[in-house]
């Protein structure tokens, strides 16, 4: 008896020639485009990035001209001049509170004045400096 071959007992090769080249062109595409998608997602970060950073610059605009605004207003400056610079109208009675045994700030800008005081000027000590190293 004669044997009959099928087609199942033929094995076809697992890697062929349509395989390759579809796998060679897929790889060339993903080398090729990989830089310009990259740079497409990297611009539409910075695109983002700058509408929030917009939004930013416009929220803080606002702000400083509602504060520009407020500087218009006398009451509102002489109010941050008091509050910040700790200026007084003339009339107003001030009053200093210091904690016990702590030294005032005058107090502690005259001592130092007293020490200047003793030392001797800036010039005198660079002439002696000067002699000292000619001897």
């Amino acid at each position: 008896m004669p044997t009959v071959r099928t087609s199942s007992t033929r094995r076809r090769p697992v890697l062929t020639g349509r395989a390759l080249v579809l796998g060679a062109v897929v790889v060339l595409l993903v080398v090729v485009l990989a830089s310009p998608i990259q740079r497409y997602l990297q611009s539409r970060s910075d695109l983002a990035g700058s509408a929030q950073q917009l939004r930013d610059d416009r929220a803080e605009l606002a702000r400083l001209k509602k504060e520009k605004a407020r500087y218009g207003d006398p009451g509102y400056i002489e109010q941050q001049a008091r509050k910040r610079l700790q200026y007084a109208m003339p009339g107003d009675t001030v009053y200093v509170v210091v904690n016990q045994g702590s030294r005032t700030g005058i107090e502690k800008s005259a001592d130092a004045a007293r020490a200047e005081g003793s030392k001797p000027a800036w010039n005198t000590r660079l002439m002696d400096s000067v002699r000292a190293a000619a001897q």
